[in-house]
């Protein structure tokens, strides 16, 4: 049975073109929630796999959103580096439609994906490796830490830091993008385009009152308005071709 398998993942790895797509970028909220509202750095990483048909694929994508990092040093009696962050990660899956013609260099797309969003609050406390007493901060985070399932704990190795998970939300979600991949040779070329993340769950203020506030950060476009998007991502990056036909 698992020989059956191998030889037919093996079989449509080479029959279907596969490819990645990786992609940097910055995205802006669309709404000013209690948290998780502000403009940052995004990473996206796109496995598609091409059906029977040349211009549907199948994506399986990876997402990364950045709301906010700070870090400062705790001159405490250990020294620490701290570290507050907010971020989102979302796995989705979903079909792409590709322009059918394959004329010039730049190829359209539009795809719908949908998935699981999961939003954290953290503050990472880091310290040297060789300061004396490090295991005595471990056990005194430890004992603030409220997770009795962590056993672990300093019986860990590297224990030079601690992450402290403030909030962790979970929300079914789906992204509608629209891009271009434009050909360098038959290899790989550039990928462009927007990603609209609608989170039906994800509650935000009206927008009609943001225009009217004095959040100026806050750039609410059209056709988020229109499908109810809560973030917009512009990216670019490159994709690659896996295999060739």
């Amino acid at each position: 049975m698992n020989n059956s398998l191998y030889r037919l993942t093996f079989l449509l790895t080479f029959t279907f073109s596969q490819s990645l797509e990786l992609d940097f970028g910055w995205h802006n909220p669309q709404g000013s929630f209690d948290k998780y509202n502000e403009p940052g750095i995004s990473f996206r990483a796109t496995y598609s796999n091409m059906g029977s048909k040349d211009h549907i694929k199948y994506d399986l994508s990876f997402q990364y959103l950045n709301f906010m990092s700070d870090s400062w040093i705790e001159n405490s009696l250990y020294p620490m580096t701290v570290t507050h962050s907010e971020q989102s990660w979302g796995i989705l899956y979903g079909p792409r439609i590709m322009s059918p013609t394959r004329r010039g260099a730049i190829r359209p797309y539009f795809g719908i994906k949908g998935g699981l969003f999961v939003f954290s609050e953290t503050m990472k406390y880091e310290w040297q490796e060789d300061l004396d007493g490090w295991d005595f901060l471990c056990l005194f985070f430890d004992i603030l830490d409220d997770d009795d399932d962590d056993d672990d704990g300093c019986l860990e190795d590297n224990n030079n830091h601690y992450t402290n998970t403030l909030d962790s939300r979970f929300y079914i979600g789906a992204i509608f993008e629209v891009g271009a991949n434009m050909k360098i040779n038959d290899s790989m070329g550039l990928d462009f385009g927007w990603q609209y993340n609608v989170i039906p769950n994800l509650r935000a203020v009206d927008s009609e009152y943001l225009e009217n506030s004095d959040n100026q950060s806050l750039e609410v476009t059209q056709v988020a308005r229109s499908i109810n998007a809560d973030y917009v991502t512009f990216y670019l990056g490159f994709y690659f071709n896996l295999n060739k036909q």
